[in-house]
């Protein structure tokens, strides 16, 4: 069966939801961390967020993630860039934002060791994960 065949059903398909936030300071600078041994990808620089949990909103789920790994809030959170590929066996789905925040002293959680407010151009100079440098190249100030 095809598509356009009257019996066709499409297969359902469940994807894993990703997220990560551009998050601007005064100077218009990106927040970047850098993942510590404990968490995956140790001594990468990335981008706060992660993964949507059950049954939350995409925007209060970035909110928990930028909290939970800054401590910061943000505001006039906007999405930006969505991408979705197959790592594995999952089929993974992972949303941009950008917003701003007033705090420029963060607050890490035991997932970063260190953090740095940059220009998009410095960030892009760092050892950064897959999806921190994609969303960091997407992303147009």
């Amino acid at each position: 069966m095809t598509p356009n065949d009257v019996n066709y059903t499409q297969e359902k398909s469940f994807a894993l939801v990703g997220q990560k936030a551009i998050i601007l300071n005064s100077e218009n600078k990106i927040l970047v961390l850098q993942r510590s041994e404990k968490s995956g990808l140790g001594g990468k620089w990335s981008l706060p967020g992660g993964g949507l949990e059950d049954g939350e909103d995409s925007i209060e789920g970035i909110k928990r993630e930028i909290v939970e790994e800054t401590t910061s809030t943000v505001s006039q959170i906007e999405p930006y860039y969505v991408k979705s590929y197959k790592e594995n066996d999952d089929f993974i789905v992972m949303i941009g934002y950008t917003c701003t925040s007033n705090l420029e002293d963060v607050k890490l959680n035991w997932e970063h060791d260190s953090y740095k407010w940059l220009t998009k151009e410095e960030a892009l100079k760092l050892d950064l994960t897959s999806d921190g440098r994609t969303f960091i190249e997407q992303f147009n100030n």
